[in-house]
């Protein structure tokens, strides 16, 4: 109720978001059905097109994702920004880091702590820095996401 009412974000029915996940522009975040953000993330969703997260996703603890960064090779240091869309049944490992303008595609599986700065094929398996493709994920996935812990 809170993350709907007060912080506006459009999220799914039985999904789940963690205490101490830190939100930048939670108005332009949407949530799938049965998803579940563990604690401590960091979502930046202040892009124009914000952050897409599907149905049935599980995204571990620490993992940032981010739709805004800045020209480095601009006078200015001008703000960049790009949408971030998340597939549904995607699997992100703790410390992952989602950079913006990627697309990760149904079932991919995001290695701990690798940083993604391309999209991700449907069921790939990415991993390291820069995230690279090591393998593939079954096709025929059939969960939901149902946290059982509270307010730890």
């Amino acid at each position: 109720i809170w993350y709907k009412c007060i912080l506006r974000i459009k999220i799914g029915k039985k999904s789940f978001i963690d205490m101490g996940t830190y939100f930048l522009a939670p108005w332009r975040l949407s949530v799938g059905n049965y998803t579940h953000i563990n604690r401590r993330c960091f979502i930046d969703s202040r892009a124009r097109g914000g952050v897409k997260i599907g149905s049935c996703v599980s995204i571990s603890h620490n993992v940032s994702i981010v739709s805004a960064s800045h020209d480095v090779n601009d006078k200015y240091f001008s703000p960049t920004e790009g949408e971030v869309v998340i597939g549904d049944f995607v699997f992100i490992g703790i410390n992952a880091i989602i950079l913006k303008s990627v697309h990760i595609g149904k079932g991919a599986v995001i290695c701990a702590g690798a940083v993604v700065t391309k999209n991700v094929e449907p069921y790939a398996i990415v991993a390291g820095v820069p995230a690279r493709l090591i393998g593939y994920r079954i096709k025929d996935l059939d969960y939901k996401c149902n946290p059982k812990t509270f307010f730890f």
